[in-house]
């Protein structure tokens, strides 16, 4: 070691290095970098010897060794100036400098190490005794970054990146200079995006806005299939559960469904309004068939007005509205409620083989099983009200316990009315207020903005396959934040919630 101390002093007054033959801040593979630089410095080397010394044929090592040198001179040049004169002059460098406590000096190629304590570890290779010194922020500290990152397919970790550069290099903040790559990496930014979000939006007003008569409001969704026998030698046949949610009372209504086409689930439709009345608001999710339902319901409203039952009922229309494509979370309140159907069905069902009339009575059992559930607190005072439950709604009992009677007619509808009343004040003063709470989603996040650069969640296939969106209309709520956006993916556009956009390049404010 004492004499690789003294090979370096007979380098401290070498020239500096010349400028740049090209420029490292337009390149960023750093091997293509080095072996271009090497056939242009061999150019040049070429044009000034004579003909029978000029080099031909494929690069060396030792021109690409010497290249890589001639790149990390420069870019110590570039970086520590100040600090390279007064080593050639033999002098520290200054206390305040980013190199102090590296103890740097000059070896015998003009390039500059760090001392550090390891002198005496001669069984290192000598990179990893003195490390070349690199600025952290630097074209050519950037392409080592992005050199090793590369050479660990990008899943190696920051950790392994640092032991690689660490072999030969001392970058200064070298974690945060791989940090900062990181970030900018395209690929990684791919594999590690996560789905936007956003504060969880205020309730609607179908909602929280008591209408007084429960399937005022309805949400309707599918589930199933369920296999029925319909005969001895004859196949099995497919039948759906329609679950109507109200809104308001979390009641429910299932029907059953013959099939998946709009005219099935018209026919489901006209049972539950002639049994539970014609709702206001529908709202379901973007099924085709209920797409194909809602045309040929406005056209029932505008084609039948000379007849008696459209006097009725058609002139009061019914206000359908789909959730965004893709977006289950918006319609949870209906979607719980299937899943609640679907397990007391399959508890009552058992696995056993079932015809089309055991369906229907499962079906019955399980709406009466899920309306009798409590849905206020229950409490352990046995003064207190019992809970409510959406049968106090529907029929003003509580699963078997029947409300009081009275002999005379007008007398008992009079009693129902204000127990009805009472059952909606108690619904104001119980329910509502534990509607207040975020469970989740409670920060709010960045608006997804119109040019914004997504990747498309696809459940169904890799992630490297995901197509890029860019976003071309959002659609804010009451709030102003924005939930639902219309995004285009190459000659397509769709609208998608932002839980299904993976942010990966944010346009300019």
């Amino acid at each position: 070691m004492q004499t690789y101390h003294a090979d370096v002093q007979s380098a401290n007054d070498a020239p500096p290095e010349q400028d740049w033959i090209i420029d490292p801040a337009k390149w960023l593979d750093w091997q293509k970098t080095i072996r271009t630089l090497t056939w242009v410095r061999r150019f040049i080397s070429n044009c000034r010897a004579a003909a029978e010394d000029r080099l031909a044929g494929e690069l060396t090592p030792i021109e690409l060794a010497d290249a890589e040198l001639y790149v990390v001179r420069n870019t110590q040049r570039d970086a520590f100036a100040a600090e390279i004169v007064l080593l050639r002059k033999r002098k520290a460098v200054h206390a305040t400098s980013k190199l102090a406590k590296l103890c740097p000096f000059l070896d015998d190629d003009g390039v500059l190490r760090c001392e550090g304590r390891l002198q005496y570890a001669e069984f290192l290779p000598r990179d990893a005794v003195h490390p070349i010194i690199l600025p952290r922020k630097h074209a050519v500290t950037k392409m080592l970054i992005r050199f090793q990152h590369e050479k660990g397919k990008h899943a190696a970790g920051t950790n392994a990146t640092l032991s690689a550069l660490a072999a030969r290099y001392w970058v200064i903040a070298a974690r945060e200079a791989v940090h900062e790559w990181e970030q900018e990496c395209a690929v990684c930014r791919r594999y590690r995006s996560k789905p936007a979000g956003q504060r969880m939006a205020p309730l609607p007003v179908s909602r929280i806005v008591p209408s007084h008569r429960a399937f005022s409001r309805v949400g309707v969704d599918y589930a199933g299939p369920f296999l029925t026998m319909q005969g001895r030698g004859r196949a099995r046949t497919k039948r759906y559960l329609c679950v109507f949610t109200c809104l308001e009372t979390r009641a429910v209504h299932l029907e059953l469904a013959f099939s998946l086409d709009t005219s099935s689930f018209i026919n489901c439709f006209f049972r539950f309004v002639s049994r539970r009345g014609l709702p206001n608001q529908v709202i379901s999710d973007n099924g085709t068939n209920f797409v194909g339902a809602v045309r040929e319901l406005k056209d029932l409203i505008r084609n039948i007005d000379q007849t008696k039952i459209q006097t009725g009922t058609a002139h009061h229309g019914v206000s359908w509205s789909f959730n965004p494509p893709a977006a289950p979370h918006f319609g949870g309140v209906f979607e719980i409620m299937v899943k609640a159907a679907k397990r007391a069905i399959y508890h009552i069902l058992s696995g056993s083989d079932i015809t089309d009339e055991d369906l229907l009575t499962a079906f019955a059992g399980a709406e009466d099983l899920i309306n009798s559930r409590p849905i206020t607190a229950i409490s352990v005072n046995p003064n207190d009200n019992l809970p409510l439950t959406p049968n106090h709604f529907l029929n003003g009992r509580l699963g078997e316990v029947v409300l009081p009677e009275s002999d005379h007619p007008r007398q008992r509808w009079q009693r129902i009315q204000e127990l009805l009343g009472h059952v909606w004040r108690r619904w104001i003063q119980e329910w509502l207020p534990q509607l207040s709470k975020r469970v989740k989603w409670t920060a709010d996040q960045r608006n997804v903005k119109v040019g914004d650069v997504m990747l498309l969640l696809s459940p169904d296939t890799a992630r490297r396959k995901w197509p890029l969106a860019r976003v071309l209309e959002v659609y804010p709520g009451k709030d102003e934040r924005v939930r639902v956006a219309k995004v285009q993916v190459g000659d397509r556009t769709l609208v998608r919630p932002i839980n299904r956009l993976c942010p990966l390049e944010y346009a300019p404010e």
